[in-house]
């Protein structure tokens, strides 16, 4: 006789130190200018650990005129599924050093990290970081400095988790982070459009240099918007189920150069099934 299946835990995961595409530059339309995912570790489902490494990589084109789309020192990233004696792991992570976009839009470091856990005997996973950063981002001459905030992170192994730490924050606590949650301020609940939450581990953003350039760029929550270049969405999260997406970086391009890009971004989704 058949005995009772065996329970597996089907590991998901996957990080990308970054990528672009391009459909519009200057007033050439329909382009396809697809850059390779730099940095792309993916888990199969057995889990075990995946790595990518890229470095000195540049993307040039000369029509409708001679330029770098996208260059990178270096991207190193990493996808781990690992069972221990309590618990199974999936941890994603991934760093991007001197990125370069359309020859404007430069940042010096990024780092990208999450750990979920999930307990044998649990019904939910937990989320962890060793830390994400955003360093050196300049917008031309313009240098912006971010202030990252990670607790949310902490209570995204779910989306009935997430929602659960923000009910139980204090008015004052939302009132002042509200904004990062795109929720209104006077409710306890999260917004939830599309079945989805959606946050950012960005609490501040200043931008420092000349006053003549700032003028051209404007802060709308956890977007930048830079005339000449786009938006740039800043640590976003995207919670759905047990599947929690970071993007520190998107790129909604719409300028001279269309199209978008991301850097930094991973995203978990491990669950236990039968064998």
């Amino acid at each position: 006789m058949n005995g009772a299946p065996e329970e597996r835990y089907l590991y998901s995961g996957h990080t990308v130190g970054a990528s672009a595409q391009f459909h519009r530059l200057d007033d050439v339309e329909n382009l396809d200018h697809r850059i390779p995912a730099l940095g792309a570790s993916v888990l199969p489902v057995t889990g075990g650990l995946a790595i990518a490494h890229v470095a000195d990589y540049s993307y040039v084109v000369d029509h409708p005129r001679h330029r770098t789309l996208l260059s990178v020192r270096r991207v190193d990233s990493s996808a781990e599924g690992r069972e221990l004696r309590d618990r199974f792991e999936t941890e994603v992570g991934a760093e991007v050093e001197s990125i370069r976009v359309v020859e404007k839009l430069h940042v010096d470091f990024i780092k990208f990290h999450m750990l979920s856990t999930l307990h044998k005997g649990k019904a939910e996973p937990t989320v962890s970081t060793r830390g994400n950063e955003i360093e050196g981002m300049r917008l031309g001459r313009v240098k912006v400095k971010l202030v990252l905030d990670e607790e949310p992170l902490h209570s995204s192994g779910s989306k009935a988790q997430l929602a659960a730490f923000y009910k139980k924050q204090t008015a004052d606590y939302r009132l002042e982070h509200a904004w990062r949650f795109g929720t209104p301020a006077d409710t306890e609940h999260l917004a939830s459009p599309y079945g989805i939450h959606t946050y950012s581990l960005v609490r501040e953003i200043k931008l420092e240099g000349p006053e003549k350039e700032k003028q051209s760029i404007s802060v709308e929550g956890y977007t930048i918007r830079w005339k000449g270049f786009g938006r740039i969405v800043l640590g976003e999260v995207v919670v759905r189920g047990n599947t929690r997406q970071v993007t520190l970086v998107r790129l909604a391009m719409g300028s001279s150069a269309g199209g978008p890009g991301s850097m930094g971004c991973g995203q978990t989704n491990g669950q236990l099934g039968s064998s």
